[in-house]
C-alpha cells in the first residue's frame, strides 16, 4: 500500500512539473510571436509614414503649382524640409517604441523558458520526497 502511495506522489509530482514547463513553453512561444508581430508593424508603420509623407508633398507641390507657386523658393523648399523632419522624428520614435515591445516580448519568452527549466527541475526534485520518505521508511539508508 504504502508503495502505491508512494508511486502516485512521485508520478503526480512530476506530472506537475511537465505540465508548468509545458505551460511557460506555450507562453513563451506566444510572447516570441508577439516580438514578431511588433516588428512587422513597426517596419508597417514606417513603409506607411513615409508614403503619407511623399502624397503630402505631392500635394503640396500640385496646389502650389496651381497658384503659380514654385516649390523651389527658399519658403517652398523650408516648408518641404520641415515637413520631412517631423515626419521623419514621429517615424523613428514609433519604430523605437515598437523596437522596445519587441524586446520587452523576447525578454519575457526569455524569462518563461527559464520558468519552465526550473518547473520541470521542481517536479523531479518534488518526486524525490517521497521516495526520499518512503525508502526512509523501508529502511533504505540502515
Amino acid at each position: 500500500m504504502a508503495e502505491a502511495l508512494m508511486a502516485f506522489q512521485v508520478v503526480g509530482a512530476v506530472a506537475q512539473g511537465m505540465q508548468g514547463h509545458a505551460q511557460a513553453m506555450n507562453q513563451a512561444a506566444q510572447q516570441e510571436l508577439q516580438a514578431k508581430l511588433a516588428e512587422t508593424q513597426a517596419l508597417q508603420r514606417d513603409t506607411i509614414a513615409r508614403e503619407e509623407l511623399l502624397r503630402a508633398e505631392s500635394t503640396t507641390r500640385a496646389v502650389r503649382a496651381a497658384n503659380g507657386l514654385s516649390d523651389t523658393t527658399p519658403s517652398g523648399m523650408q516648408l518641404f524640409d520641415d515637413r520631412r523632419k517631423a515626419s521623419d522624428r514621429d517615424r523613428l520614435v514609433e519604430r523605437a517604441d515598437r523596437r522596445q515591445t519587441a524586446a520587452n516580448y523576447r525578454t519575457a519568452a526569455k524569462a518563461s523558458r527559464s520558468q519552465a527549466r526550473w518547473s520541470l527541475a521542481t517536479g523531479i526534485v518534488k518526486a524525490g520526497v517521497p521516495l526520499a520518505q518512503y525508502g526512509h521508511y523501508a529502511g533504505w539508508g540502515s
